[in-house]
């Protein structure tokens, strides 16, 4: 008897220990898989996060309750715990958990809906998972996973650089004409008060007493309309340039220039038929011909061949009743231009002086005076420019700017195809096609942008650009290549559209911090980094600097 209890009593230790053996949970969670989560952005502005964890069969025993604990691990150390998922054995009471056979392979699938939030371009997603046996009481809280978030970001988009001509090699020069009747050429007291050479004269007499005001040179020239004859014309013409010679030179003593000019610095001619180019194109554009638009246009694109310019413009006076009794008299004149040294003016005497005097502003001044406007005063500016010096090409790339800037983006376009027909140096072509460039990039023609480069014979300036495009192009790797020479505010928008944000943080430190674009893109940066406060800091900077970024932001 006592032999068969202690048989009993053995065999209820075995199954005890057996329970047990069966009961206790693993060590860790080497054998659970981790599915990739996948990151959605919804439309509401919410991002799905969910993944799924596959638990081989047997590997917990009946009585386990398992729990997945996952959470936003943000770049600042912040942690925005989500909610668990737990399910359990059916071996486990008093739960409302549900329940999964463990004796078979267990995929469990989670799901949740979290806010939007910059900080996430550089969170992490931490998983822990927390296993409990009812039993035994015990327990297993280990990380399970983690994942980099990826959510789709927002891309920023460059800074537009288009392209600014700063200096020009035109000068300024006092232009004025006085106009003779039909055969006539002397200098009568009513023609020397005609209106546009009494304004010549009337800015030589402000700017006589200037120290810094020197005539370098004078040209005058005499001009026949082409109606008559070249018997008659040519010596009519030369009449014509030698009294407008003399008148000149008395004006000047009567207006109070006191300073030498050399014989040398005059130079007197006379034509017969069109004259100048330059001349004829400025008085078609001052004239009151209904179409002088049109006209002026149709000249401008014969700028390079005055033969033919000249051609059409006799047939037009020929064909054109309006055009010949408007052109014809404006072909009778002599005309005068004063070349003198570069006057030093601040902005604002541009300003005035652009309104009342535009003639004796070098387009030099016009540049650095729109610098300092708003692009529709600059717009103004560089049109009233054009209209005296239609063959300066730094005016045409100048004026497209600002209508870029202003996104007058087909005006811009017609503004750089004038500049064509004038631009007869390469380099000038090169600053057209650049801009040609920014415009596509901004209307996202990213073709005709590539094609507009390659035509570019300076590849170096085309390398910037290039990289550019790139951003545009979603191509940051590409871009952060191109740029990398340059390290500016573009080089810094590659690197954060790559996420690279502490890269892009470090060149943006050591950029203008008084650039409101700059002060933005600082403030994306930090918002990336979850460092909220400093994200809205730089942005409200940048707002200040440049309310119109606040549409960005929305």
């Amino acid at each position: 008897m006592k032999k068969i209890l202690n048989i009993l009593l053995l065999g209820a230790v075995s199954l005890i220990a057996i329970s047990c053996a069966t009961t206790r949970i693993p060590a860790d969670y080497s054998g659970i898989v981790c599915g990739e989560p996948v990151f959605d952005v919804q439309q509401n502005g919410t991002v799905k996060v969910s993944f799924c964890v596959e638990v081989p069969a047997g590997y917990f025993e009946k009585r386990i309750t398992f729990s997945i604990m996952p959470s936003i691990l943000y770049a600042n150390g912040d942690v925005r715990e989500l909610p668990y998922y737990t399910v359990q054995g059916y071996g486990v009471i008093d739960t409302n958990y549900p329940v999964v056979d463990w004796s078979v392979q267990q995929i469990l699938c989670y799901s949740t809906t979290i806010p939007y939030h910059d900080g996430l371009a550089t969170a992490t997603l931490q998983t822990k998972a927390w296993a409990y046996n009812c039993l035994s009481k015990e327990e297993l809280c280990l990380p399970l996973c983690n994942w980099t978030v990826a959510v789709p970001l927002t891309p920023v988009l460059p800074i537009y650089m288009a392209h600014i001509a700063s200096e020009s090699d035109a000068r300024a020069a006092l232009r004025g004409k006085i106009y003779f009747p039909v055969n006539g050429y002397t200098v009568t007291r009513t023609i020397a008060t005609q209106p546009e050479i009494t304004r010549v004269l009337n800015s030589l007499r402000q700017l006589a007493s200037r120290e810094d005001f020197r005539i370098t040179r004078i040209d005058v020239e005499g001009n026949a309309s082409p109606e008559g004859t070249s018997r008659i014309n040519d010596p009519l013409a030369k009449k014509r340039a030698d009294n407008t010679r003399n008148f000149f030179a008395q004006a000047l003593k009567d207006q109070g220039y006191t300073k030498d000019i050399p014989a040398s610095a005059w130079t007197v001619t006379s034509t017969s038929g069109m004259g100048f180019w330059n001349e004829f194109y400025t008085a078609m554009k001052e004239s009151n011909i209904s179409n002088k638009d049109q006209l002026a246009e149709q000249f401008l694109r014969l700028a390079s061949n005055p033969a033919e310019a000249e051609r059409q413009i006799r047939a037009e006076i020929a064909s054109n009743a309006e055009v010949k009794n408007v052109m014809l008299p404006l072909l009778r004149y002599g005309s005068v231009a004063v070349n003198f040294e570069p006057i030093q003016l601040t902005a604002d005497e541009i300003r005035v002086i652009a309104d009342n005097q535009p003639e004796y502003l070098t387009p030099n001044d016009i540049i650095q005076a729109s610098m300092e406007m708003e692009p529709d005063q600059a717009i103004t500016l560089y049109k009233r420019a054009l209209e005296r010096y239609p063959d300066a090409v730094e005016l045409y790339i100048n004026l497209a700017y600002n209508q870029i800037q202003k996104n007058n983006l087909d005006a811009a376009r017609q503004t750089l195809a004038d500049g064509m027909l004038v631009a007869d140096q390469q380099e000038e072509k090169d600053m057209i096609e650049l801009q040609r460039a920014c415009i596509a990039i901004k209307q996202a023609q990213y073709n005709e942008a590539a094609s507009a480069l390659n035509a570019i014979s300076d590849k170096e300036v085309t390398r910037y650009y290039r990289g550019v495009l790139a951003i545009y192009q979603n191509e940051n790797d590409k871009a952060i290549d191109l740029l990398s020479r340059s390290k500016d505010i573009n080089y810094a928008i590659a690197l954060l559209n790559k996420n690279k944000v502490k890269d892009a943080l470090n060149v943006l430190q050591g950029l203008d911090q008084n650039c409101a674009y700059t002060l933005y893109v600082t403030g994306i940066a930090y918002g990336r980094l979850n460092e909220n406060a400093k994200a809205e800091e730089y942005k409200a900077k940048a707002f200040r600097l440049d309310p119109s970024l606040r549409y960005l932001d929305n």
